[in-house]
C-alpha cells in the first residue's frame, strides 16, 4: 500500500493510482490479437511520453507519473479500439529511439511503499522466539522480526551471509559452518533455549539437489541434501512451528533424470516420474510427526512489488496449520468482491523516491548491450529490438526454444518486478532500469525484496546481487509471520 504519509499528502492521486493499476492489469489481458508484451511496452512508452512533458512543465514527479499513466491507458484503449495499435506502437517506438533518455527527475522524498521494517530496529517484541537455518541475507526472518519475533540464532555456511547478518544484527549469535556438523545441544545452548522451547524454526534449504544432470543422482535425492538437515532439526529441536521455503521446481523434479530423447515411448520407473522428488520431501516432513500444509505463494499477492512464486511449508507441533490469505491482487474483479484486495504494488511504488539520485552500486552493461538497450522501451524485451539487430543481439539464443523473456529486458514502472535473479547482468536474465541504460542497483534490488534501506549487504558486487536475489521477499515473510503468530495464539 502507499504509505500513510503519501496518502495524506496526495490522497486524490494515491487513490487514482490504485484504480489505474487495476485498469492496467485488466487491459493487459483484454485483447487476444495483441500480445501482452506489446500492450505493456506501448503503455510504458506513452506513460514516458506524457510524463516527460509534465516534468518539463514543472509538475511534481508523483502527480506527473500518475496523470501520465492515466493518459497512457486511454491512448492504449483508443489504439486497440481503432485498430491502429501497430501504427501507434511503431510511432511511439520511433519517438523513444529518437529522444529516449532518463527523465530529469529529482530524487528524495518519502518512499511510497514502506517495507515491513522501514528501519532495522523499529519493531516491538511479541514474546515468540525464532531460530533461522540457511539464513542467507535474512529475508525470510526479517518479516518475522517485523512481526515481533525474537531471533535467537542464525546459521549459514556462506561467508557473505555471515558478514551481512553479523554487521546488521550483531546481537544475534551466528553459527558460520555446515549445520550437519552442529549438534542440537550446541544449537540450543547458543540460542539459550531448551528442547521444545523454540517457537518457530525457519529455513530455505538450498535447492542444488534438484539438478537435472543424470550423473548426479545422489545430489538429486533430497534424503542426501540440506533438506535432511532441516528435517533433523525439526525432530530434535521440536519447535512449536516451522516454516520452510523452496523453489517451485521442487514440485516437478525427478529423483532420476530422464533424457528428453527418452521421454516418449517407454514407461517411467517411480524415481523417474515428474514430482518424484516432491513425494520424498513430503515423506520426510511427515516423518517429523508435525501437521503441515503447503502451497505456492506469489509474493505480489502479499504486498511485495515483485512477482515471485515459491513453495511455502508451514508445520505445527499441535493444531491445524494454515497459509496466509492474500492481501493484494492483479484481478480487477477481486477488487469488487467483499475482500476488497489492494492492487499489486509496482516498481514505481517501491523506487519512485530513488529517481534522480546517483546510484553507484550496480553492475555495468557492456557497450554492445547498452547500445541494444537504447532501442528497448519501458517494459520491453528482445522482441522489441529493430528486426535488423535481433539475430546479432541474441547470438546463439536466437535459434533456441522458449520465450526468452529475460533477454534485453527492461522493467515496467507500473507492474511488479519479475522475480529478481542472482545475476542481473547475465544475458538471459537481464534486469534493466525502465529508462536508464543500466542494470538495477543494489538499492533498487533491496527495495523490490522489501529490505530496509539501512540493511547493509556485505561482499563483492556479485555476492550482493546473489544474497538479495536469493532472499525471500520480506513482505511475504511478514505475512507468513503474522499468520504464524495467529496460529500460536499471539494476536
Amino acid at each position: 500500500m502507499l504509505s500513510n504519509m503519501t496518502s495524506k499528502m496526495l490522497p486524490k492521486h494515491a487513490m487514482k493510482y490504485k484504480k489505474y493499476k487495476f485498469e492496467y492489469f485488466g487491459l493487459l489481458n483484454s485483447n487476444k490479437k495483441i500480445s501482452k508484451g506489446d500492450i505493456r511496452a506501448f503503455i510504458g512508452l506513452m506513460t514516458w511520453t506524457h510524463e516527460q512533458d509534465r516534468l518539463y512543465a514543472g509538475e511534481d514527479k508523483f502527480t506527473a507519473h500518475v496523470v501520465a499513466f492515466e493518459e497512457a491507458l486511454a491512448d492504449s484503449k483508443k489504439a486497440i479500439e481503432s485498430y491502429r495499435f501497430d501504427l501507434e506502437f511503431k510511432k511511439a517506438k520511433e519517438n523513444w529511439i529518437k529522444k529516449g533518455r532518463l527523465l530529469n527527475r529529482e530524487g528524495g522524498g518519502t518512499p511510497l511503499l514502506q517495507p515491513p521494517i522501514p528501519e532495522m530496529r523499529n519493531w516491538k517484541g511479541n514474546g515468540l522466539t525464532l531460530i533461522s537455518l540457511f539464513s542467507g541475507a535474512l529475508g525470510l526472518d526479517l518479516g518475522f522480526l517485523a512481526a515481533g519475533f525474537d531471533l535467537r540464532l542464525a546459521n549459514d555456511i556462506d561467508l557473505d551471509s555471515h558478514n551481512t547478518v553479523t554487521h546488521n544484527y550483531p546481537m544475534v549469535p551466528f553459527i558460520h559452518k555446515d549445520f550437519t556438523k552442529v549438534s542440537t545441544k550446541e544449537t540450543l545452548s547458543i540460542a539459550g533455549l531448551g528442547i521444545g522451547d523454540v517457537d518457530v524454526l525457519t529455513g530455505g534449504p538450498p535447492c542444488q539437489p534438484f539438478s537435472t544432470a543424470g550423473k548426479r543422482r545422489g545430489l538429486n535425492d533430497p534424503r542426501a541434501s540440506p533438506l535432511k538437515v532441516f528435517v533433523r532439526a525439526i525432530k530434535e529441536i521440536k519447535p512449536r512451528a516451522f516454516v520452510m521455503e523452496e523453489v517451485t521446481g521442487l514440485l516437478s523434479a525427478r529423483l532420476k533424470h530422464v533424457p528428453i530423447s527418452e521421454r516418449n515411448g517407454r514407461v517411467f520407473r517411480s524415481e523417474e516420474e515428474k514430482g518424484s522428488v516432491f513425494k520424498v520431501v513430503l515423506e520426510m516432513l511427515r516423518s517429523t510427526g508435525y501437521n503441515f500444509t503447503y502451497g505456492v505463494l506469489n509474493a505480489a499477492d502479499y504486498g511485495s512489488p515483485q512477482i515471485r512464486r515459491r513453495v511455502i511449508f508451514i508445520g505445527l507441533r499441535e493444531g491445524v496449520p494454515e497459509l496466509p490469505e492474500p492481501t493484494h491482487s492483479n484481478n480487477p474483479q477481486m477488487n469488487l468482491d467483499c475482500n476488497r484486495l489492494e492492487p499489486w504494488n509496482t516498481f514505481w511504488d517501491a523506487t519512485a523516491d530513488l529517481q534522480g539520485g546517483m546510484q553507484n552500486e550496480a553492475m555495468g552493461l557492456s557497450l554492445s548491450r547498452a547500445e541494444y538497450m537504447a532501442f528497448i522501451p519501458p517494459g520491453g524485451y528482445w522482441r522489441h529490438l529493430p528486426n535488423k539487430f535481433i539475430k546479432d543481439a541474441m547470438g546463439g539464443a536466437y535459434t533456441s526454444g522458449g520465450g526468452k523473456m529475460g533477454y534485453y529486458r527492461r522493467l515496467n514502472w507500473d507492474e511488479p518486478s519479475p522475480t529478481v535473479v542472482a545475476s542481473p547482468a547475465h544475458k538471459g536474465t537481464m534486469f534493466c532500469h525502465p529508462e536508464a541504460q543500466r542494470l538495477l542497483t543494489i538499492e533498487e534490488y533491496k527495495r523490490i525484496q522489501g529490505f530496509p534501506d539501512d540493511w547493509m549487504i556485505k561482499g563483492n558486487m556479485g555476492a550482493k546481487y546473489r544474497l538479495v536475489g536469493d532472499a525471500v521477499p520480506v513482505h511475504l515473510s511478514y505475512a507468513i509471520a503474522n499468520k504464524i503468530s495467529e496460529l500460536l495464539g499471539v494476536p
